[in-house]
């Protein structure tokens, strides 16, 4: 009988953290938007990135703006900008992404005069840390093809990125 007695003690609080698990106030409610600083491509390299979540948060648009020094004197350097879309795993605090965009691919270097920053399209896969508080992290590495680049200069180039932020959810 005591075995009947703890069996069924067993059942009905496993039945009970089950439920407690499946409850909607438990579960974060989904991204509405966020905001990251850090360095990379979908940042305009040293910048800030906006980023609206659609589609459940399995979906987002970003655009970046940012600043690119000169690594050198007569390096290519000014503002850069960036958009794009991701497409993400899912997930409540990690996740993947999938990310197309159009940004600042590569600079021209030891130029001087007429120095360019070259745009295209790339490709990106990443990861992003969201706590439940907000705090925001992502990371992303990839490749990109130059629109137009000069001769002698290669047409695709390393993208990446670092960003740090914070994200809001809906209410």
């Amino acid at each position: 009988m005591k075995q009947v007695a703890l069996l069924g003690l067993v059942c009905l609080g496993g039945a009970g953290l089950a439920q407690a698990q499946a409850a909607p106030d438990s579960l974060p409610r989904p991204r509405s938007l966020s905001v990251t600083a850090g360095i990379g491509n979908a940042m305009g390299w040293l910048g800030l990135q906006g980023e609206k979540y659609l589609a459940q948060s399995r979906l987002s648009l970003f655009l970046g703006a940012g600043y690119t020094p000169a690594a050198d004197e007569g390096d290519a350097k000014g503002a850069a900008f960036a958009t794009g879309i991701r497409g993400f795993t899912p997930g409540i605090k990690h996740r993947g992404f999938l990310e197309l965009s159009i940004s600042q691919v590569a600079v021209q270097q030891f130029c001087f005069d007429a120095c360019h920053r070259y745009y295209g399209p790339g490709l990106q896969a990443g990861y992003q840390f969201v706590s439940r508080g907000g705090f925001t992290l992502m990371l992303s590495a990839g490749i990109g093809v130059l629109f137009d680049p000069r001769p002698g200069d290669d047409r695709v180039g390393g993208l990446g990125g670092i960003g740090l932020g914070y994200t809001w959810r809906r209410h």
